[in-house]
């Protein structure tokens, strides 16, 4: 039962007119009209403040707050036009309107009954009106009746969309509540589920609900034309000035003569964008005026401005403050590689890196070539590295391949110790499967990254090796509101025992076991920790959201590197976090306590590192 009441501004007007000629008069019969008519406003604005109107709804609470928001006379409460006449006028539609609201949940036959009460004390009047109402039965589906006209009746029996499924996926079933959103959704996804899959055209040509409100029982009909089935054409590009237009062909996924799919149509787009080369993309087929069987696909686009220079500071839980300049050129040679130079110096680490992307080729493969220059100082261990590289990826982002050659050359201080210098000529292959239901804020399903790195020839490595590694995360809703996330790492370094120390595993920090420092994990020398041929790292955590975008998180972490198996002794770290689903994708701050040492420690994590 809620109460609500205003307190109205009522306005009057009044004029004085009458024609006199003498200038003096005139002037003090101006201000004594000024001064009834500032008089009469005051008192009409007195007598007004004196007047005060409620309501009072009694209701069950699963119509409460609909009449609550969308009735016409609570929306007027607080109008300061508010007066008798208005108040009454709104009194005699309200009942019409709560049916007009509850029959848009499905209730028809409503008992409603209207008090008014009017009191006055002194100089105050309050009127005071309530509603008692009785929703009824809710009216339930009794009958569906879903027709189908244009082509799909002819379609084979193995063509998809078929009217069998459509007609399957219906959400309003028999016997189910009635309610004027689900019917109008209901309607939608029937549609869309034509457009979205070679019926771009598809339109409802009548639809009825026929209430029975006696019975309290609904009849549902929808006639729905499919119109043709379209397939795709050939390419419309727009927008492009200074790159060729061959780097929108290459990446294109669809085949002319392929059915019509919108989702086929997103993912062109969504590659588009994910390329580098433009602020928008819009990809859309234009079937209006087509022939069916060669539907245009219209890609507009707008170009991102080639030569671009960011400067950046930051800070990371691992490595400590952070300085970055960058400077990218997008049509290198004006051929359209993309040329990005990154200098990022931090606390425990420093970098160079140059990298030179290619555009997608016509087979769908996308080269690049790098040459990094980097220091890192960790636990008593300074390694500088030099090294260059070529590598070659395919595929969608659900399954993408990489293979690849590089170039190193190493130098390693270790505190205490001799340093020693290391070379490796190596050649690598790699899979990244991607299977979640959303790219940045994933909530169901897995990802999986396998890398394996070799040094196969004596005379180009200061000894043969093999790396391997593996990743695996996982995403499951255990309640609408309550997330589980579990990951799983391994690796093995085998073969020579003075591998480059890149090539080598260490353990801990903000995307390894929490509540250890960064690389802190790994075998001992000395008062250094250096990394080991052995890797397993793993966590189990638990998001609670508490609302549509912020959570809180408990978790476990586990792992450690070592150079035997027998070594290999897990470590633990657990803790607290909050979450944030961002643009960006999830932001993440967790306290972590280190079991092994006792300490807390503060990570911080940024979208999904993979």
């Amino acid at each position: 039962m809620r109460n609500r009441s205003s307190l109205p501004t009522m306005m009057a007007h009044a004029a004085i007119h009458h024609p006199i000629k003498a200038p003096g008069l005139r002037r003090i019969l101006y201000c004594i009209q000024a001064w009834l008519l500032f008089s009469l406003l005051a008192w009409s604005s007195q007598a007004s403040a004196d007047t005060r109107y409620s309501v009072n709804i009694d209701a069950p609470s699963s119509v409460e707050d609909l009449l609550e928001k969308h009735m016409d006379i609570m929306r007027w409460l607080n109008n300061p036009r508010m007066n008798n006449a208005e108040w009454h006028r709104l009194l005699q539609a309200a009942p019409r309107n709560i049916e007009d609201l509850l029959a848009t949940e499905g209730y028809f036959s409503p008992s409603i009954e209207q008090s008014l009460e009017t009191s006055t004390e002194g100089n105050s009047t309050r009127n005071r009106a309530k509603f008692t109402v009785n929703p009824g039965d809710p009216v339930t589906i009794q009958e569906v009746d879903i027709r189908f006209t244009g082509e799909i009746t002819s379609q084979g029996s193995d063509e998809q969309p078929s009217t069998s499924e459509l007609i399957e996926s219906w959400t309003l079933k028999q016997d189910s509540r009635f309610s004027q959103d689900a019917w109008t959704s209901a309607k939608r996804k029937l549609l869309s589920g034509l457009m979205l899959r070679r019926y771009p055209n598809a339109r409802i040509t009548n639809s009825k609900a026929e209430i029975d409100a006696t019975n309290n029982k609904a009849k549902l009909v929808v006639e729905i034309d499919s119109g043709a089935p379209f397939r795709f054409g050939g390419l419309e590009v727009n927008g492009l000035q200074r790159y060729p237009r061959s780097l929108v062909e290459n990446i294109n996924p669809i085949k002319p003569g392929e059915p019509y799919s919108q989702a086929r149509l997103l993912f062109f787009q969504s590659e588009l964008q994910a390329s580098g080369y433009f602020s928008n993309v819009e990809v859309t087929s234009r079937t209006d005026d087509a022939d069916p069987e060669a539907a245009p696909i219209v890609v507009n686009v707008t170009e991102l401005q080639s030569v671009q220079i960011g400067i950046g500071v930051g800070a990371s839980t691992n490595t400590g403050a952070r300085t970055t300049l960058t400077y990218q050129d997008l049509n290198l040679f004006d051929r359209g590689w993309r040329f990005t130079n990154t200098l990022k110096i931090e606390q425990k680490a420093q970098s160079l890196n140059s990298l030179i992307r290619l555009p997608t080729d016509q087979n769908g493969y996308r080269d690049s070539f790098n040459a990094d220059l980097n220091r890192l100082d960790i636990e008593g261990q300074t390694t500088s590295t030099l090294g260059t590289g070529v590598k070659r990826s395919w595929g969608p982002r659900s399954f993408e391949q990489t293979v690849g050659a590089a170039y190193l050359l190493e130098h390693v201080a270790i505190d205490g110790s001799e340093s020693q210098n290391n070379y490796a000529a190596t050649i690598s292959y790699g899979i990244t499967l991607r299977r979640i239901d959303n790219e940045l804020n994933p909530t169901r399903g897995y990802l999986f990254n396998a890398l394996f790195t070799s040094a196969p020839l004596d005379v180009m490595a200061t000894g043969k090796f093999l790396q391997s590694y593996a990743k695996t995360q996982a995403y499951y809703p255990l309640t609408r509101s309550t997330q589980l996330i579990t990951r799983l790492e391994g690796g093995i370094v085998s073969g020579a025992d003075n591998a480059p120390a890149t090539y080598l595993f260490r353990a801990g920090g903000d995307q390894s076991v929490r509540g250890y420092a960064y690389q802190s994990l790994g075998v001992a020398d000395g008062d250094a920790v250096i990394g080991g041929r052995y890797l397993v790292t793993g966590s189990i955590e638990v998001i609670q959201w508490l609302t549509s975008s912020w959570g809180a998180a408990v978790f476990v972490d586990f792992g450690n590197a070592a150079n035997t198996t027998r070594d290999l002794k897990p470590v633990y770290g657990y803790g607290l976090g909050a979450r944030f689903k961002s643009p960006a994708g999830p932001i993440g701050v967790d306290i972590a306590r280190g079991q092994e040492t006792g300490e807390y420690r503060l990570h911080f994590n940024l979208g999904v590192v993979f």
